[in-house]
């Protein structure tokens, strides 16, 4: 059976950066280390497609098949890593905002991150997670988390309040780096000022489903009607007097599907039913997200307690060493999140570019 195509991201870094000509040399990817799929890219693996395959590779970014960077010169295998050097088109806004994005994440000792789109040609037959043999489509500059629009520089989901001023100090400084288009620059302060005015009391909260960020208030906001509400806020007399079922039943399959909905949320959340107007109005009051039209509730805010925020700091890149062969944190644990949800379906498009 053929193969998908997937994605392989770890925890990489730029080796090197020529500011003026735009030559950037990255590790995309470990050798002999099993990634967020539990394939182990073995020794040699990618030699027969970087010689034989280079000319057709691509360098995008964030998989994204309609953004180019620029273009591979040359891949190997050395130190126990993937080496992929490319040149970006600095002709191209997009070109020059990562070379920029590249030299301020420099700076500051922090990397992007990268990931590779490849298909498993061989297999070891006594271990199958061992990948002989890889055919190597395209590697991408990840500039955020997950796919979002908006965000360049931080990609924060959820976050505590210091964590949120570490990120705006950081944005800060890009304004200082030379190099970005005025259309980046415009995008960082967007970024900038919905992260301030979530530190002064706003509701700003990310779209869960696209990661879109926007202000919370500034969209007409959805609520379910009061009967719902009621019903659900009866159902803790209900399990009291054992009479859950006939009440239930005694709902047209209106409104006990958004009943039930409302249960489902509040129990998943407590471990046991209970309700109070305030909380039950809270999950069922929501609005569209402007970019995707998906629901999102007040619950999805920016800034969470310190105590509860699962997300990676924000800006809190790879190490400085070029692969980290150890499981180590939560971060880690994000990207094999990420990397294991992207499968053949977000690869149709490249299937089509390179027509496998």
């Amino acid at each position: 059976m053929k193969e998908e195509i997937k994605r392989l991201q770890y925890k990489t870094k730029a080796n090197d950066v020529d500011d003026e000509k735009g030559i950037v040399t990255v590790a995309v990817n470990g050798i002999g280390v099993k990634d967020s799929q539990d394939d182990i890219s073995m020794p040699g693996s990618f030699n027969k497609t970087l010689k034989e395959n280079i000319g057709r590779m691509r360098w995008f970014l964030n998989h994204r098949t309609d953004q180019l960077l620029g273009v591979p010169l040359e891949g190997k295998e050395e130190g126990g890593n993937l080496i992929m050097t490319g040149q970006l088109n600095l002709d191209k806004e997009i070109g020059r905002d990562i070379l920029a994005d590249y030299k301020l994440y420099a700076a500051n000792g922090r990397t992007l991150e990268h990931s590779i789109g490849v298909r498993a040609m061989k297999r070891d037959e006594q271990d199958k997670r061992k990948v002989l043999e890889w055919k190597m489509f395209e590697y991408s500059t990840l500039t955020h988390w997950g796919s979002n629009p908006q965000t360049f520089l931080v990609g924060i989901k959820s976050a505590t309040a210091d964590q949120v001023k570490d990120a705006c100090d950081f944005i800060r400084k890009a304004f200082l780096q030379h190099g970005y288009t005025d259309e980046r620059l415009k995008a960082y302060d967007m970024e900038l000022n919905l992260l301030l005015k979530s530190l002064n009391g706003g509701v700003i909260v990310t779209c869960p489903c696209c990661g879109h960020q926007f202000d919370y208030e500034s969209m007409p906001e959805h609520t379910f009607s009061q009967q719902v509400i009621d019903l659900a806020a009866q159902f803790q007399r209900w399990i009291t007097e054992d009479i859950v079922r006939q009440e239930m039943e005694k709902l047209t399959p209106e409104i006990r599907e958004q009943v039930t909905a409302v249960l489902d949320i509040v129990l998943s959340k407590n471990g046991k039913p209970e309700f109070e107007q305030k909380g039950l109005t809270d999950i069922m009051s929501y609005v569209r997200c402007p970019h995707c039209y998906s629901r999102v509730y007040k619950s999805n805010t920016i800034i969470q307690e310190a105590s509860t925020t699962t997300d990676p700091a924000p800006g809190a890149e790879p190490s400085g060493d070029t692969q980290q062969k150890d499981q180590e944190g939560s971060q880690e644990d994000v990207v094999k999140e990420e990397a294991a949800k992207s499968t053949l379906p977000d690869f149709e498009k490249l299937n089509k570019v390179f027509n496998v």
